[in-house]
């Protein structure tokens, strides 16, 4: 496996989520202080580095030995996350929770960015290829 591949795209999505975390905490502590979430945000963004990572694990993986499938297995990566990000808001499910809507936009703004972050990769990975 291309270690040096999957470490360069690690290292840059663990300055991403530093970044991003960096960014969100600062303006939830100077605007939303008052809110109490549900999850704080450092588990945020500790789920979506290590998701992202992992998808990237198999992705790299994907790459070296069938470049032409490294969509298939991002699309299939991307499901997995979607059904961890239902595991991650399952306590919501069974509890009442106050500023619910805060949470959710808290989860899903950096979310969002985290895909942008990963359709991003992708594309660097299939210049390659095409």
């Amino acid at each position: 496996m291309n270690n040096t591949l999957l470490l360069k795209i690690t290292k840059n999505a663990f300055i991403y989520s530093v970044v991003l975390f960096g960014i969100h905490k600062y303006i939830q502590y100077h605007f939303f202080k008052e809110l109490e979430l549900f999850h704080p945000i450092y588990s945020i963004y500790v789920f979506l580095f290590l998701s992202v990572s992992i998808m990237f694990y198999y992705i790299v993986k994907a790459y070296e030995t069938n470049p032409d499938k490294i969509f298939v297995t991002f699309a299939v990566s991307s499901f997995a996350k979607s059904a961890g990000v239902v595991l991650f808001f399952l306590p919501l499910f069974f509890k009442e929770t106050n500023n619910l809507n805060h949470t959710v936009f808290n989860f899903f703004a950096p979310y969002f960015l985290f895909v942008f972050y990963e359709i991003y990769e992708i594309n660097r990975l299939s210049k390659p290829v095409k």
